[in-house]
């Protein structure tokens, strides 16, 4: 959950960053950072830059040493050859893009060095920038590591593509088994491949955005030079604090809670009992109590229905995709192809794409039509098999990207006290009177045949009655209260009650395959945070060794 409301800032601020007027007539389009491990914990680093240039004299970077940090070797070259490297502090800012093109220098500068070197002619370069970081690997009590940010947000000009690699020089593989990796401060991926680490951003590193690395390896895997009497785990603890890898308690604060709950364990159980009976009397209350509704509610927003339904537990979150696909019967998107005695094994025709405007109707029909393949007939078994492979992933993005659309729909409008809902007590009263909505549909189809009510557009009664009825998890009851009412129509009854058992055996597929990938998805989060690489933290890294900021001047 906080990967994704970090991904959510992210976004709105990459808007708002882009809505701006742009500050820096430099542009570097790639970057890319080789970073060679010695045995003695320094670093050779190759950065080359692909820029377009038609401004300013001169690139600067500056590094930052925390104390112990040192650049040596320092060399830079372009497509025209090799530059010239003047004496140390000899740099002058202040002359002509002619009097700096094909040198470089380095100058002293407050806690650390500026890299610098001559633009050379307005257009577009390659540059190739060289030098050793010594002392970028620390040997720490218990391992060797670095947390180290390799670009820096104040850069003033914004790397499209950056792609950090580290590698060791004597060949040894960097992988899963022996090293543990994390990265911050950017929208990408940190990954083990071929033997390497390799850091790659998936968006522009504008708005702020930063590629720290943090990696621990084995102690003793390096000669390291510098040393820390710390423990590696306080340096990975301090620059997890705010990023989405902090799970926000720490071995002693579970120890702690252990303790704590170990004393009053009885007494939390029966809270517990106490605190379901009044919720689940409560939920009875609210069902029980709540006027008819007679219309599709909430709008008719059929995502936000099934978020506020299920996140206050009126009924099960698998109901979703059940509901969906009966709409596309009902809409004849999907025709049974027979009807067997077993209705397991039924057989459903994609006739064609449903156009009631609706988004996510579309897209299942699509997952659906995937699933089919050619002959356009989807059997249980190739549900089954699509859903094992390439499917399981497409499937549940759909589900989630409901759900998303779903909650922003009720904080949009007002339902929610904040961004959340988990309980009653989120709920504005705006949200009471949706909910009201909701339960007051469910409560009209229930007494459907008490009401005695006629005339009810049966257009509406057999298209979206039956969906929200299999939504809510009624629609048995619901075919039972309208045999009655209508028993003129019992054939058409009955065939609505063979779609409800055509769908159960594919809704139970697919949501199989949901709470699979979500599986997957905790494990990889897991792993991902104990250091096996994945999605970069947008935030964190805090207590970095090094870094600095750069641009063009």
């Amino acid at each position: 959950m906080k990967k994704k409301i970090a991904a959510a800032f992210f976004s709105i601020l990459l808007v708002l960053m882009l809505a701006m007027p742009a500050l820096a007539l430099n542009q570097v389009p790639e970057l890319t950072v080789d970073v060679e491990l010695r045995p003695d914990g320094s670093a050779y680093i190759t950065q080359v830059f692909s820029a377009e240039v038609d401004d300013g004299t001169e690139f600067y970077l500056d590094y930052l040493d925390s104390g112990y940090l040192s650049i040596s070797d320092y060399a830079v070259s372009d497509e025209n050859g090799s530059y010239t490297v003047l004496p140390p502090d000899t740099w002058d800012i202040d002359a002509s893009l002619e009097e700096k093109a094909g040198k470089c220098g380095m100058l002293p500068i407050d806690g650390g060095t500026e890299l610098c070197w001559g633009i050379g002619s307005y257009g577009a370069h390659r540059y190739t920038v060289e030098f050793v970081l010594h002392d970028l690997v620390t040997a720490y009590a218990d391992a060797d590591g670095f947390n180290y940010r390799f670009i820096n947000a104040d850069m003033g000009f914004f790397p499209t593509d950056a792609v950090i690699t580290i590698h060791n020089q004597d060949g040894t593989p960097l992988t899963d088994d022996a090293c543990d990796i994390w990265a911050f401060g950017y929208d990408g991926q940190v990954q083990f491949e071929d033997g390497a680490i390799r850091a790659w951003t998936e968006t522009s590193l504008e708005g702020g955005a930063n590629m720290t690395l943090m990696v621990r390896f084995p102690q003793g895997t390096f000669a390291a030079q510098h040393t820390d009497t710390r423990s590696f785990d306080a340096v990975e603890q301090e620059a997890k604090e705010g990023s989405d890898y902090d799970t926000g308690m720490t071995g002693a604060d579970w120890l702690g809670a252990a303790v704590l709950l170990g004393g009053i364990v009885g007494a939390v159980a029966a809270g517990i009992a106490v605190c379901g009976a009044v919720k689940k009397a409560k939920r009875k209350k609210l069902m029980e109590q709540a006027p008819y509704f007679r219309e599709a509610p909430n709008g008719g927003n059929l995502n936000m229905t099934a978020v506020l339904g299920a996140d206050l537990a009126f009924f099960p979150e698998k109901n979703y995709l059940g509901a969906r696909i009966l709409r596309l019967i009902a809409l004849g998107a999907l025709a049974p192809e027979s009807t067997p005695a077993d209705a397991k094994n039924v057989c459903l025709r994609l006739v064609r794409e449903p156009h009631a405007g609706d988004a996510y109707d579309e897209a299942l029909y699509t997952f659906l039509l995937g699933a089919a393949g050619a002959d356009g007939v989807l059997q249980p078994k190739e549900m089954e098999t699509y859903c094992a492979n390439a499917g399981q992933a497409a499937i549940c993005g759909i589900v989630d990207q409901g759900q998303r659309e779903g909650r922003l729909a009720l904080v949009q409008q007002g339902c929610l006290k904040g961004a959340i809902c988990e309980g009653l007590k989120d709920l504005t009263a705006e949200g009471f009177r949706q909910l009201n909505e909701l339960l007051g549909l469910r409560r009209y189809l229930l007494d459907f045949s008490l009401i005695a009510e006629r005339g009810v557009n049966e257009t509406f009664l057999w298209q979206d009655y039956m969906v929200y009825a299999a939504l809510f998890g009624i629609a048995k009851q619901v075919i039972g209260q309208l045999k009655t009412v209508y028993p003129a129509q019992l054939p058409e009854l009955e065939t609505y009650q063979m779609y409800l058992l055509y769908t159960d055996p594919y809704n139970e597929l697919l949501y199989r395959a949901v709470e699979r990938r979500r599986e997957e998805e905790r494990m990889e989060e897991e792993m991902r945070s104990a250091g096996s690489g994945g999605d970069a933290s947008f935030s964190g890294g805090g207590g970095f060794s090094g870094g600095g900021g750069g641009g063009t001047r």
